[in-house]
C-alpha cells in the first residue's frame, strides 16, 4: 500500500509522473488533496476530510514496449553493450595472444640458455644426431654455432650471453 506522500519540495506532477510510473495494469485509485498549510498529498486512501479523486490513465504494459521511442532506446542500448562486449573480448583475446607468446618466448630464452651453457663447457660437447650418434664438437665447430645461435639468444632473452 501507498503511503501519504507529503509534498514540500517536489513539484506535485513529479510526484505524479513517479506514482503513475508505480502503478501495473491493475487499476488503483488515487486521492489528492491539500491540507491547512496549503501542502498537496496523494494517497490511495482518501482523508476523513474527503479528497478529489484522480482519473489515471490505465497503463497498458504492451503499449509500453510498442512505444517506438522506447524500442529505438533500447535497441541503442543493446548495441552499445554488444559493442562493449565485442570490445571486451578483443582485449580479452589480445591479452591470452600476448600471453602466450611471453610464454613462448620465456621458454625459447630457457632453452638457447641451456644449449649455451652446454657449448660453453669446457670438456667434451656433442650434438646428437637422427639415428642417436653423438657427432662431437671442435673448439670451432663449437664458437660457429655459438655465434650462430646468439642472435635468437639475444632476441629471446633481451640480452647477450
Amino acid at each position: 500500500m501507498m503511503k501519504c506522500v507529503r509534498i514540500s519540495r517536489m513539484k506535485p506532477l513529479t510526484v505524479l509522473m513517479f506514482m503513475l510510473l508505480g502503478f501495473s495494469a491493475v487499476a488503483a485509485e488515487v486521492f489528492r488533496w491539500t491540507d491547512e498549510h496549503g501542502q498537496v498529498h496523494f494517497s490511495q486512501r482518501p482523508p476523513p476530510g474527503g479528497a478529489q479523486k484522480m482519473d489515471l490513465p490505465e497503463t497498458d504494459t504492451n503499449s509500453v514496449g510498442s512505444d517506438s521511442a522506447l524500442v529505438e532506446r533500447r535497441q541503442r542500448e543493446r548495441r552499445v553493450l554488444e559493442a562493449y562486449d565485442y570490445e571486451r573480448e578483443q582485449k580479452k583475446a589480445h591479452q591470452a595472444r600476448e600471453t602466450r607468446a611471453q610464454q613462448q618466448t620465456a621458454a625459447q630464452c630457457a632453452s638457447l640458455q641451456q644449449y649455451w651453457r652446454r657449448l660453453s663447457f669446457h670438456g667434451p660437447v656433442y650434438i646428437k644426431q637422427k639415428n642417436g650418434e653423438r657427432e662431437y664438437l671442435s673448439d670451432e665447430q663449437r664458437a660457429a654455432e655459438k655465434a650462430r645461435i646468439r642472435p635468437a639468444y639475444v632476441q629471446a632473452c633481451g640480452r647477450q650471453p
